[in-house]
């Protein structure tokens, strides 16, 4: 369930597999997600980097 993370901001930390912890929560959080990520004018590319610069920001480690 949890390892060890090869993550460069925290190498130390443990991680969580979800998908063994909480599989049917993932796929609902995933059949909410990929529609508005993968659909519409915005190409997904920049919704991902949109993303990923809104969570540095906000000082999330994403």
């Amino acid at each position: 369930m949890a390892r060890k993370s090869g993550s460069h901001s925290n190498p130390g930390a443990t991680r969580i597999d979800l998908e063994q912890s909480i599989p049917e929560h993932l796929g609902r959080y995933f059949a909410f997600f990929r529609p508005g990520h993968r659909e519409g004018r915005v190409p997904s590319r920049i919704k991902e980097l949109a993303r990923i610069r809104i969570a540095a920001l906000n000082g999330c480690d994403t």
